[in-house]
């Protein structure tokens, strides 16, 4: 298994410089997908909730204060498996055109993020570990075909007390008839987040 550290320097390594808050979402979903996909973590580091989304203390540490992060020279790309490292040029390829602001508010809408805050107002200080256990099915689910995806996602959401938008569910139902992608029912919700 690859380090924090390792997979930070990958991430880098093919996007040049970046904002930590970015780097930090870029460490999720990159953690993320591998769980969904492999059915175990990337790196053993634990992903905490915080108020910005998804963070990798291990890794604040070492960039808290600056305002850009060039490279990451406790890490070694080259550590990094052939399949690890696919993944991770992936998840760069998929996530890197969003800016910070878009990838943090993304996370406050995944259900890895809200299950592990629980009842915190979004911005309420926490520590809470994300479960690896949730993150593995939440990007499981994505691998599925859309309507059992969309099914299991609703089924969640209402055992944890959440009611789906119909908007949603529109959104799902447009997906899965292939009117329009992922990425921009994604794009979408973002600009109704941020107003744009």
């Amino acid at each position: 298994m690859a380090s924090v550290h390792d997979v930070a320097a990958a991430i880098l390594e093919r996007t040049g410089p970046e904002s930590p808050m970015k780097l930090q979402k870029l460490l999720y979903y990159a953690q993320g997908w591998h769980l969904g996909l492999f059915g175990e973590p990337l790196f053993p580091d634990r992903i905490e909730a915080w108020t910005a989304g998804p963070v990798v203390p291990e890794v604040y540490r070492r960039h808290e204060g600056s305002r850009e992060v060039a490279e990451w020279p406790e890490g070694d790309p080259g550590r990094l498996s052939g399949a690890d490292s696919d993944l991770v040029g992936t998840v760069v390829a998929r996530y890197g055109g969003f800016d910070r602001h878009e990838l943090s508010a993304m996370s406050h809408e995944e259900e890895p993020w809200r299950t592990a805050r629980g009842t915190l107002p979004d911005t309420a200080r926490s520590s809470a570990r994300l479960s690896e256990t949730v993150m593995a099915r939440f990007f499981g689910r994505m691998m599925t075909d859309p309507g059992t995806a969309t099914a299991e996602a609703c089924a969640n959401a209402r055992l944890e007390g959440l009611a789906v938008s119909a908007d949603a569910l529109a959104a799902s139902a447009e997906v899965a008839d292939g009117r329009i992608s992922t990425d921009e029912a994604v794009q979408r919700r973002l600009r109704e987040l941020l107003g744009a």
